[in-house]
């Protein structure tokens, strides 16, 4: 009986993903969520046969929400959901370690032939552009970012919002020797030497999706 995980703000969408997953197996069980920090919490407890996740979560833009749920869950098989269906971002997801990608155009038939196919453990990739953007900057990012650990993510996230490491290390229970250690393995991983550099690399590797 698979089990899948459907994280998605859109009502409209989480339904045609719920109806195209009950489509490809009756007997499939579907947990919703509507946040990222939701989505952290089921995934931690849950192994689930396949996480379907929106890019644009209320409380995460871009692609920091599957490099969260990838670092909780590295076998996990997930696939982005989206309205952006450029080569450059199918590329990055698949390069951060997604197993698919639907656009949210697709149709219910289209939904239902990649969660069938993501189910049965291949990868599902729009037809034509599943390398086109192999070229772009950020795809490499991408599989920097891929490495970072769940603690150095939280880390690199309160960066961007602007928090120095006393706050970071009060925020996240760190001592602050740790987040600085943090800190290091973020801009070696990244290819970065400093705070504004790893900032500017996040901005960049996220821009416009």
């Amino acid at each position: 009986m698979p089990h899948i995980l459907v994280a998605d703000d859109h009502p409209m969408c989480a339904t045609a993903l719920g109806m195209a997953a009950r489509a490809v197996d009756p007997t499939l069980t579907k947990d919703c969520v509507t946040t990222l920090a939701e989505a952290e919490i089921l995934v931690r407890q849950t192994d689930y046969d396949l996480i379907l996740l929106d890019l644009m979560l209320p409380d995460v833009q871009g692609f920091a929400g599957l490099a969260m749920l990838r670092a909780i869950r590295p076998g996990a098989t997930i696939a982005i959901v989206s309205g952006r269906e450029e080569p450059a971002v199918v590329a990055q997801s698949h390069a951060l370690g997604a197993k698919g990608f639907i656009p949210k155009s697709s149709t219910i038939d289209q939904m239902i032939a990649a969660i069938r196919t993501l189910l049965d453990g291949q990868d599902w990739l729009p037809d034509g552009i599943a390398d086109a953007g192999q070229e772009d900057r950020r795809v490499d990012l991408a599989e920097r970012m891929g490495t970072l650990s769940i603690a150095q993510l939280r880390v690199l996230r309160a960066i961007v919002n602007g928090h120095q490491n006393k706050q970071i290390a009060y925020d996240l229970q760190l001592a602050e020797p740790t987040v600085k250690s943090h800190l290091s393995a973020i801009f070696r991983k990244l290819g970065v030497s400093n705070r504004t550099q790893a900032v500017l690399a996040l901005q960049a590797f996220d821009a416009e999706n």
